[in-house]
Order: structure tokens, then C-alpha cells, then sequence
């Protein structure tokens, strides 16, 4: 063994399997079941004083608010009032964005739950049923700045009309209507927006929702975030980080290749699909960035059987300088 590869260890080796085994991808499912179900049995008798509420604002063990931030804002310019106790609640919320970054839509929003695994069961169709092995990136759907547009319309619609109306046909809450409910209106509306998605993956996330855009706005410069190895960045140009992204964030060509040190774009909502694609290890889902001078990968050769670095040899581009 040489003395460079002794000092610094292989590159991550790509992990394999379906996608509900990987560790972020796991890991976001499960809190984002773990909300859905705590919204189900807050609203069951007995329940209540451990949690209780809605999506719009809830309360844990009676005494923690937590208020959806476009509710409160809704609601405050609506009634003309503002309830202490929901500005609080929506405060905790964008403190936490404002470090951790947007994760409610990837690790939180029951809808956001539903629409990852119809990605996964799309993604499934393509490969197993259809045979179309090569996996394309997500399409570019609309402008993103429309949600941004809806945003602004919502509340100035509740200033003017004094009526909350996202919170009134908001999917997310239609969702969770229908599940603690039973309401077919909510389970038709969100039907709708789950067969859009398999024409327009995530149009509802990256063009359309209202909440989401609010999130990307306090929660861009986020703390918690795709962190890129500035040594390895843009050396193997395999670009499935792109592919896999569901947001449609062109990883590679706008952040790797820029000599960028973390993913910035406003639509990423740290959901960490790229990290556990990327074959050399060059992103990591982090608080912290890595170190300017982060330590090269040892060199491997796939030819001689002695590679880890991925299930498929890459090319590696070489430095021209």
C-alpha cells in the first residue's frame, strides 16, 4: 500500500438498494411519518395533552406552540390581531429555518411525504416495468418565481378580504383532513396533484406551494446544507446528482463545476439524494463545510479490482492547470 493511500481513506463507495434504505432518505421519511401520525392521534380524545393542534399551529405537551409561519401571517393580517401565542409559534419555526434551512418541505410536510414516494414508485415504473434503465433529470416545470407570485396574492387577498384562504384549501391541510377525516374533497385534490406529478415531477414543490416559498426565502443561507469538497468538485462529471435531485437543482453545472462550497439554491430543501449518489464523496449534507484544503481521494483503479468507488467506473477529469 502507498503512502497516500494509507493517509487518506478510499472515497465513500456509492451506496446501493432501493431508496428507502438509505440513511437521509430514511431518516426524512421517518419524521415526516412521525408528524403525520402525531397530527392523527392529537385529535383523538386522551391524546391532546401530549399533542394536539393542526397543520396551521400545534401545541406539544400543552405549552410549546408551534405555528405554521404563512398561518400566522394569514391570521394576523385577517383579523387585524396578533395572538401572542402564534407569533411565538411561527417564530420557532423561522429561527429554526433560518440555521437548519427549509427543511419542513423535505423532512416534515405530510404532502411532501406523499409526493417522495410517488417519486419513488414513478422512478420504479421507469426502470423495472418500462425498462428505461437511464435515469433523466427532472424536468424544469414552470417558473419557480410563481410561488413566490402566490405568496404575495395570498396575503394580500387576507388583508383585503380578511380570509385566510390558503389555510382553507391549502393541500397539506387537505391531506391531513383526509387521513383524520376522512374527506374525499381532500383526498380528490391531493389525487389531482399526485397524477401531475408524473408529468410535471414536483410542480406543486418547486412552483406552487406558497409555504415552501416562505421557507426558501429564511431559510437559503441555512446553516445545514448540501456541503460540496472543494478538492474532489467537478473531477468526476457523472452529473447524478442533478438526476437524482427531485427539486431539479442542477447541482453539478451550477455549484460543483462553479467551484462552489455548498448548494445555495433556493429550491433545495436539504432532502440529502444527492449525497447518497454521489460516487466520490464530493457532497455531504452538513452544518459544517469542508476544510479549504479537505484531502484528496486516493487513487483507484476499477480495472485492477480493487475499487470501491461506485458500482460503474467513472471517468475522472484531470486539472488543466
Amino acid at each position: 500500500m502507498n503512502s497516500r493511500a494509507a493517509n487518506h481513506p478510499r472515497p465513500r463507495p456509492l451506496r446501493k438498494g432501493p431508496p428507502w434504505y438509505r440513511s437521509w432518505t430514511f431518516y426524512r421519511r421517518l419524521t415526516a411519518v412521525v408528524f403525520l401520525a402525531l397530527l392523527v392521534f392529537g385529535s383523538m380524545n386522551g391524546f391532546e395533552r401530549f399533542f394536539r393542534g393542526s397543520t396551521s399551529g400545534t401545541k406539544i405537551l400543552d405549552v410549546v406552540p408551534i405555528t405554521d409561519p404563512l398561518a400566522a401571517i394569514e391570521s394576523a393580517v385577517a383579523s387585524r390581531e396578533f395572538h401572542q401565542t402564534a407569533l411565538l409559534g411561527a417564530g420557532i419555526l423561522v429561527v429554526f429555518a433560518v440555521v437548519m434551512g427549509p427543511v419542513f418541505c423535505g423532512w416534515v410536510c405530510p404532502l411532501g411525504l406523499v409526493l417522495d414516494l410517488n417519486h419513488s414508485i414513478r422512478r420504479f415504473v421507469r426502470r423495472r416495468i418500462l425498462g428505461k434503465r437511464k435515469e433523466l433529470p427532472v424536468p424544469k416545470p414552470v417558473s419557480s418565481e410563481i410561488k413566490y407570485a402566490l405568496f404575495g396574492v395570498l396575503v394580500g387577498f387576507a388583508v383585503v378580504a380578511q380570509i385566510p384562504l390558503f389555510q382553507i384549501v391549502s393541500p397539506i391541510n387537505l391531506l391531513v383532513r383526509a387521513i383524520v377525516f376522512g374527506s374525499t374533497l381532500g383526498l380528490a385534490f391531493v389525487a389531482v396533484i399526485v397524477v401531475m406529478e408524473w408529468i410535471w415531477p414536483r410542480l406543486w414543490c418547486r412552483a406552487l406551494c406558497p409555504l415552501g416559498s416562505f421557507y426558501s426565502i429564511v431559510g437559503r443561507l441555512g446553516l445545514f446544507r448540501v456541503q460540496i469538497n472543494p478538492y474532489e468538485a467537478g473531477k468526476v462529471p457523472c452529473k447524478r446528482c442533478a438526476t437524482r435531485c427531485p427539486m431539479g437543482v442542477p447541482i453539478m453545472d451550477d455549484y460543483t463545476m462553479k467551484g462552489e462550497r455548498a448548494v445555495t439554491h433556493p429550491n433545495c430543501n436539504r432532502c440529502g439524494e444527492c449525497t447518497e449518489v454521489c460516487p466520490r464523496g464530493v457532497l455531504k449534507l452538513s452544518l459544517f463545510p469542508y476544510p479549504r484544503d479537505a484531502a484528496p481521494a486516493p487513487s483507484c483503479n476499477p480495472h485492477e479490482g480493487d475499487c470501491d468507488c461506485g458500482d460503474v467506473p467513472l471517468p475522472v477529469m484531470q486539472s488543466t492547470t
